[in-house]
């Protein structure tokens, strides 16, 4: 879309996307959406130099980390949390200075890590007025083990049918638009975005 001219915007809006529940629904679902960007990745990225030159630096970075960014990351996830678990678990040797920092920076960019993951969950919670989800942010690390196992079954799925493409069954959740959600007034929920409500449409 940014190679054709376009832009994209934020609008301070609730959307009411469906969750999907199901695990298996869930995981299909978030293996097609890695299998997209693995394809999107390799279909933008046969001529980096031509790319780099029509969309410039920042949104150049901004394609590198959203499309092969979140694929890559995906799949060294469950190898970085299990090595940054190691060193919080494993005591450093003693006397050797090295080790220490090592370890130190370690720690601090683990937890950093973990802050990053949880806090914006935490926010969204606390903005939305859904009070009894905060604990389950405790759980996003391990949410994010599941998305890793998508990330490596789109691999696998790219390798091996490129063009089988799962597609997703939506009105079944609460959460839908056909469910107890959408009946909710929308004066009681809460936008995330500090913007200003977009006006509304004339009459006629």
């Amino acid at each position: 879309m940014a190679l054709a001219g376009y832009h994209v915007g934020d609008l301070p809006s609730a959307t009411f996307e469906e969750a999907l529940a199901h695990p298996r629904k869930w995981l299909r679902q978030r293996t097609r959406w890695m299998k997209g960007f693995l394809q999107t990745s390799f279909t933008h990225g046969r001529r980096p130099l031509d790319l780099y030159r029509r969309l410039g630096a920042a949104e150049s970075l901004c394609v590198l980390a959203l499309l092969p960014g979140t694929v890559v990351s995906a799949l060294f996830y469950p190898f970085m949390l299990l090595g940054g678990l190691a060193d919080l678990i494993i005591p450093a040797e003693d006397g050797d200075s090295l080790a220490i920092v090592k370890r130190a920076a370690s720690t601090t960019v683990f937890l950093g890590g973990l802050a990053a993951m949880c806090l914006p969950g935490l926010v969204g919670c606390l903005r939305r007025g859904w009070f009894d989800l905060v604990p389950l942010v405790l759980l996003l690390p391990a949410y994010f083990l599941l998305g890793s196992l998508a990330a490596w079954l789109a691999v696998f799925e790219l390798a091996r049918h490129p063009h089988r493409w799962n597609k997703t069954e939506h009105g079944l959740a609460r959460t839908s638009r056909t469910g107890a959600l959408a009946r909710r007034p929308s004066a009681a929920i809460r936008s995330a975005s500090t913007a200003p409500p977009p006006s509304p449409l004339p009459a006629g």
